[in-house]
């Protein structure tokens, strides 16, 4: 943790947050990750540190209030169950070591402590060297951090340490900079030079730096890795580069602990445990033992060393290894805490910071910042990305501050009988109104259809598009889930109240749960990769699938059935139960005792044929007077249900020709079943294919919907013609 963040564990509160932190109870987080759970692990936890520190006070004295253990038995009955007693062991556990640790370390203050720090602000951050560290008078025990690390907001590296801008040492040894002149404007120029691993283009600024750093004395930047790599080991750690991680870390981001077998064998048997417990396999435990180092002796004679020389030959192959497998991360990466959407962690880098890196090389547009694109994962949901003109500062009036707030709700549970989600939305003003909104349902845009059809079990992929010059925000999935859900939430803003070009700053947040969130970039283009082309009017044509349900699969058995009646014999009629004449009582009871019971099925009459003997009418579908009694005894006409008809038997002035049509896309939401021409060319349930024509044709003045969805006026359908 970082020198600031110890001189916070002075607080209860500070050491309620890292016992949350500590790997041991976030596990029990992950497993009952529930409101009412953490709720009441943190309460418990609250009451246990805060009495550590009441009996440090008081010289060991018990000045507990009376009602601590009920308050204590109290809380665990709430959480027994889903907890089982050796969960509430450790929650105890932990909250008495940490808070005793605490005490005892703001008791004696370890850490340099030099000044400087804080002036830069460098104290709130944990030092560590991005590469191979050499400096050996910071002890024998090196720990190796995950490369995830890097990409966390509150993480970035600069070329030296911040000491050295502050001594001026970086301006005589980096000529290409220049001195501003005061100690503030050393500071700013510190604060400027840091870079930032999920910035495109990072790498190139650092190798160049690399490159004129081991040039620098021959004045030529023709320098191979070879030449970087020796000035790396001949020169002071604070001259390389110096990574400012963040003040506290989770045990997960460790990937090796490096020790001497001495140093190891020096600790309590319990320090040894606890160390064997927390890092497990990452805990390397050297053969070799700790080394005197001789005053005075230089990098070259110490990596001669049988332990510094370990270290740093597997910490050189840690990165060969690293660099021959594909990076996954790209963008920022963080597990967001749970804060109720209080707390607000806010992006590196800002939108015309980003803007102007992606315009480097490139042309200038005329037309400027037209379209941002946000991409991101995560997981769960139950998060909230603001947009905003200034950052985000909780409990100070901003008078000038607005926002885009977009809030992605929890994703909707999977074990429910019913389908639940919360409604995800976009919206002004202040991301800290979220409770008031949803509850009165004050939103610009929203969903509660956003995760349908979305694979639940892993990251979801968002992209949040804004149009600076039309002051449009659309909401969306990216990645795989946009194939199963084209769901947009869109909003229109009034440019001339909101000009969404001065947005500036991201901020992320969570709600009642940790939410990791990977990949977060800022972009100006559109990613294609993570929007698949779908064709949205492709069908396949299934209606020769649909024949053998005509019939209720009760009434009939599906083997006796021929394909549309057009076998080689006779075509089958199904009998209904109805139209069968009913056994007498002693037939009912011999069919009881002796089990009996068969579908009837008998042989259609020859006359009963799908094609009627009719002659068909010349005016086909467009005839007026098809449903005229009279001409319907002389004449047939198509059916509007086609080869779909249930009703051919009753049905003989009819013709039942098959009606290749696909099924409308949007079907029962369809706004164009009023369409005969589009009723002809896509069929819609429950509806004919066919409209009946109305007599009136193009006279008639009844333009009422439910007319038109029954009736067509003369209109000319397709593949049917009308005979002059």
């Amino acid at each position: 943790m970082s020198r600031r963040f110890m001189d916070l564990l002075t607080k209860p509160e500070h050491v309620v947050r890292a016992v949350q932190q500590h790997s041991r109870v976030r596990l029990i987080f992950l497993h009952h990750n529930t409101p009412n759970v953490k709720e009441n692990v943190c309460k418990l936890i609250e009451i246990l540190v805060e009495a550590e520190f009441i009996k440090a006070k008081s010289d060991g004295k018990t000045l507990l209030d009376s009602d601590y253990g009920y308050k204590v038995q109290r809380i665990e009955q709430k959480l027994q169950p889903p907890l089982n007693p050796r969960d509430i062991q450790v929650i105890h556990e932990w909250s008495v070591k940490i808070a005793q640790a605490s005490i005892k370390l703001n008791a004696n203050p370890t850490g340099i402590q030099y000044d400087v720090d804080q002036i830069l602000g460098t104290d709130q951050h944990v030092f560590s060297i991005l590469g191979p560290h050499l400096g050996h008078y910071y002890g024998d025990i090196v720990i190796t951090f995950k490369q995830e690390i890097m990409f966390h907001p509150d993480a970035n590296f600069s070329i030296q340490a911040g000491t050295k801008f502050h001594s001026k040492y970086t301006y005589s040894h980096r000529p290409w900079t220049k001195d501003p002149g005061t100690d503030g404007k050393r500071t700013e120029h510190f604060h400027s030079s840091k870079l930032h691993c999920s910035i495109h283009g990072y790498e190139y600024a650092a190798a160049s730096e690399l490159v004129a750093l081991t040039g620098a004395d021959r004045e030529s930047m023709n320098v191979n890795i070879e030449a970087i790599l020796k000035r790396w080991t001949s020169v002071d750690s604070h001259e390389t580069f110096e990574a400012h991680l963040p003040q506290l870390i989770p045990l997960d981001y460790i990937d090796r602990v490096y020790i001497p077998k001495n140093v190891f064998e020096s600790l309590s048997p319990e320090a040894q445990q606890s160390a064997k417990g927390a890092f497990k396999d990452s805990l390397m435990i050297s053969i070799y033992e700790s080394d005197e180092i001789k005053k005075g002796a230089t990098l070259q004679q110490i990596l001669e060393l049988p332990y510094p020389k370990y270290v740093f030959e597997q910490l050189c192959d840690a990165i060969r290894d690293r660099m021959n497998k594909p990076n996954i991360s790209h963008g920022i990466v963080i597990t967001v805490a749970a804060s109720e959407f209080e707390e607000h962690v806010v992006l590196p880098t800002t939108i015309s910071q980003a803007y102007y890196l992606y315009n480097l090389g490139k042309p200038q547009s005329q037309r400027g910042l037209e379209f941002t694109y946000i991409y991101w994962q995560a997981m769960d949901g139950n998060m909230m990305l603001t947009v905003a003109n200034e950052k985000l500062i909780p409990g100070e009036q901003q008078f000038d501050l607005r926002c885009v707030v977009c809030y992605i709700a929890e994703k909707p549970s999977t074990v429910t009988e019913e389908y639940r989600e919360a409604f995800s939305y976009l919206n002004d003003g202040l991301p800290f109104q979220h409770g008031n909104n949803v509850t009165t349902n004050r939103f610009k845009a929203k969903s509660n259809t956003f995760y349908r059809g979305c694979n639940t079990d892993d990251y979801f992929t968002f992209c949040l598009k804004i149009s600076h010059m039309t002051g449009q925000v659309t909401l969306s999935h990216a990645g795989p889930n946009s194939i199963y859900n084209h769901e947009k939430i869109e909003c229109q803003f009034n440019t001339s109240e909101f000009d969404l070009s001065k947005l500036e700053f991201i901020h992320l947040s969570a709600g009642s749960q940790d939410v990791p969130v990977r990949n977060l970039t800022i972009n100006f283009e559109s990613i294609p990769e993570l929007h698949p082309s779908v064709d949205m009017n492709f069908k396949k044509d299934t209606s020769n699938l649909l024949e053998k349900y005509l019939v209720t699969p009760s009434y009939v058995d599906q083997n006796a059935l021929n394909n549309n009646g057009t076998g080689g014999g006779r075509p089958m009629q199904v009998i209904r139960p109805s139209q069968l004449n009913g056994p007498s009582v002693l037939d009912r009871v011999t069919n009881i005792f002796l089990c009996r019971h068969s579908n009837a099925i008998e042989p259609a009459s020859l006359s009963d044929n799908a094609l009627p003997t009719l002659k068909p009418c010349k005016d086909s579908i467009y005839c007026v007077q098809q449903h005229s009694s009279k001409h319907k005894k002389q004449y047939s006409h198509p059916c509007g249900y086609s080869e779909l008809c249930i009703r051919k038997a009753k049905e003989p002035y009819l013709t039942h020709e098959r009606h290749n049509a696909l099924k409308c896309a949007q079907d029962k939401n369809c706004l164009e079943k009023h369409d005969p021409i589009h009723r002809a060319t896509y069929r819609h349930t429950n509806l004919p294919d066919y409209l009946i024509p109305c007599r009136k044709q193009t006279n008639c003045p009844d333009q009422s919907p439910k007319h038109r969805i029954k009736y067509f006026h003369g209109e000319n359908l397709p593949l049917i013609r009308r005979k002059s």
